[in-house]
């Protein structure tokens, strides 16, 4: 999530269809939560046993909803596709990556805040849903100007109106920690089972307690190893592409990872009353993620579907599109307030989809654009001070050591 490999000759394309196969999902994900039946959590909602919201939530069908897991699969995406340049080039440009990134997140995030004001004062958003639902938390009845700025706020504010803007604190998070994340995935490089299993340990850690670092952070860093072991998941994939049995295997490592990744969904509505095993569950799903984006990479077949027209252009918009799309869906929803639930989304998806290939074009694409030259600014800046201050120095000794000449005693 918000971020550009157009111009890497080595461009993993299959990651863009999946990080736009993710971006539908979470649409999809956010559209049911409308309906206060959808269940919004393991366990939770009132969908009873059998029925239509039942099936969509606690069968494999929930892949098409799984709007939360796939947020992780973002961050795993992210942990790769950002990692890969530092660990790919020597003397990495750390002066001009700090600015560059800031501006590619920022710039779309305070463009969505505004539109998202947009949204909401278009439409009196009284809920009429009990409390405690998702569009009645999600609403906005008493807008002011002040949630503007902190929909902006990525660290310390909050997302009212834009709620997606939650996982792009933990962008932000991560693009100021990349040093660190780089080192420690160098640091496992060799133990990289035992690195991915640290990450999945500390995932539920943070799942059982709640804190939110743990829980999603952990998901960036397992991308992180996989940058720094990408050779060697392709040269695996290699020698498993020239045996007689890579379909069966591809097959079972793709599917695995999907079930993996609505695992608690697939014990059902009693999975709370299980002690642990929710957030153990949850706990392995950077890795389920992991293991899709490997299987993109080394299975033809799927990565020739993620590589396909329609998929690729769900990932050209995908960052756009999570960042337009919620605002949307509840404005149609009170537009089309005394019509049953799913009328709004039959307009709502449409237009949300509509408006993220113009936010793409207007705001995505520029930031690109704006980071690039914000960046090259600050290593150009840094380097003419940096010279001077060198320049300044070395002239400074000379004069010393030309005094500490003329100061010797003559003979």
């Amino acid at each position: 999530m918000g971020h550009d490999t157009r111009h890497d000759p080595g461009r993993l394309a299959a990651l863009d269809g999946l990080r736009g196969v993710a971006a539908m999902v979470v649409l999809l994900h956010h559209s049911l939560y409308t309906n206060p039946q959808f269940p919004g959590a393991p366990g939770g909602g009132t969908a009873p046993t059998g029925s239509a919201m039942w099936w969509i939530s606690y069968t494999p069908l929930k892949l098409f909803t799984a709007g939360v897991e796939s947020v992780i699969v973002f961050f795993v995406l992210s942990g790769l596709v950002v990692t890969l340049p530092v660990i790919r080039r020597r003397g990495f440009d750390w002066v001009a990556y700090f600015p560059r990134r800031a501006v590619r997140l920022l710039v779309p995030v305070i463009a969505s805040a505004v539109l998202a004001a947009a949204w909401v004062m278009a439409i009196p958003q009284n809920s009429t849903q009990p409390a405690g639902t998702w569009l009645s938390n999600s609403s906005t009845p008493d807008f002011g100007w002040e949630y503007i700025v902190k929909a902006m706020d990525l660290l310390g504010g909050d997302g009212q109106i834009n709620n997606p803007l939650w996982s792009l604190r933990w962008e932000l998070v991560f693009s100021l920690a990349l040093p660190v994340f780089a080192v420690a995935a160098l640091a496992v490089r060799k133990w990289w089972m035992g690195g991915l299993a640290a990450a999945c340990a500390l995932t539920y850690l943070g799942a059982h307690a709640g804190a939110g670092a743990l829980q999603y952070l952990p998901a960036f860093f397992v991308g992180a190893v996989i940058a720094v072991r990408l050779e060697a998941v392709r040269n695996v994939a290699e020698r498993i592409n020239a045996r007689w049995y890579r379909h069966p295997l591809w097959a079972g490592l793709t599917v695995g990872s999907l079930l993996l990744l609505i695992a608690p969904w697939l014990v059902g509505p009693d999975v709370g009353s299980i002690p642990e095993l929710d957030p153990a569950l949850k706990g392995l799903v950077p890795l389920a993620a992991a293991g899709l984006v490997v299987a993109a990479l080394g299975w033809s077949p799927l990565g020739g579907l993620l590589k396909t027209r329609p998929v690729q252009f769900a990932g050209t918009i995908s960052f756009s599109l999570y960042l337009v799309h919620v605002p949307i869906l509840i404005f149609s929803t009170y537009l089309f307030t005394d019509e049953p639930w799913y009328v709004a989304l039959l307009f709502g998806i449409p237009l949300a989809v509509i408006v993220a290939v113009g936010f793409t074009w207007l705001i995505e694409k520029r930031s690109h654009g704006w980071s690039k030259a914000a960046g090259q600014w600050a290593s150009a800046r840094y380097s003419t001070w940096f010279g001077r201050e060198e320049e300044q120095a070395a002239t400074r000794s000379e004069v010393a050591e030309a005094a500490a000449r003329h100061a010797q005693p003559t003979a």
